[in-house]
């Protein structure tokens, strides 16, 4: 009968009300037990997180391709990035913070404790790059061509400083800082940077020979 209907809709309706309510006092809860946990988790700290997830995770790019990012995996050419077309389905070849040229700015400075594996019999210590110019190209945008300085300490405790000139570009698609040795300078040494970490103030550098690109140390660096 209509009544009988009636009453199984409400009796429904007010069955589907108590779960809500009880499931918006859940959540209230939770919110609360997350509250007493401590402050609000840094923005910075998000962004590391899920740059180390995307790392452990790998892409299925080719060389010299990048991934897009987001829910589908898409992989373009790191030359189409930051050239003022949007190339990946989603957008963010051109995303502003994709597009940062902070890694690549005069005076930027990245410093970290070396751990040479070859090259120099030295014990860990402290290098630093510095980015001494640049120049991003009308024509070429995907590459910031940059000029910096390789300093670290030959022996620590009489503070002697080894200083080499190198250039190279940034690499907006990959993240990356690839430096070689200044025209006209001996070919000692070559820097790779890779900004994996969520942000434009870290990065995992490599030094390497420049001929074969063999490693010569690591160093986690910070900017300064």
């Amino acid at each position: 009968s209509d009544t009988y209907k009636d009453r199984r809709f409400q009796y429904i309706l007010t069955n589907q009300h108590l779960f809500i309510d009880k499931l918006e006092r859940d959540l209230h809860e939770i919110d609360d037990e997350f509250k007493k946990l401590g402050s609000d988790v840094k923005d910075q700290t998000v962004r590391h997180l899920k740059a180390r997830i995307s790392n452990l995770e790998g892409d299925d790019c080719k060389e010299h391709e990048a991934p897009c990012g987001g829910d589908v995996p898409q992989c373009i050419s790191d030359l189409f990035f930051c050239d003022g077309h949007k190339d990946c389905k989603n957008g963010r070849d051109e995303d502003k913070e994709v597009c940062s040229e902070v890694p690549a700015d005069i005076g930027s400075s990245f410093a970290g404790v070396v751990s040479w594996q070859a090259c120099e019999e030295a014990t860990p210590h402290h290098a630093v790059v510095t980015i001494t110019a640049n120049e991003r190209k009308e024509f070429f945008k995907p590459r910031i061509w940059v000029r910096a300085i390789l300093a670290f300490e030959e022996e620590e405790h009489e503070h002697h400083i080894k200083t080499f000139q190198l250039r190279g570009y940034y690499s907006f698609g990959d993240r990356t800082l690839a430096l070689g040795p200044e025209r006209g300078t001996k070919p000692v040494y070559g820097v790779r940077c890779h900004f994996d970490r969520g942000d434009d103030d870290h990065a995992d550098c490599q030094i390497v020979n420049p001929a074969s690109l063999f490693v010569c140390g690591n160093f986690a660096a910070e900017r300064h």
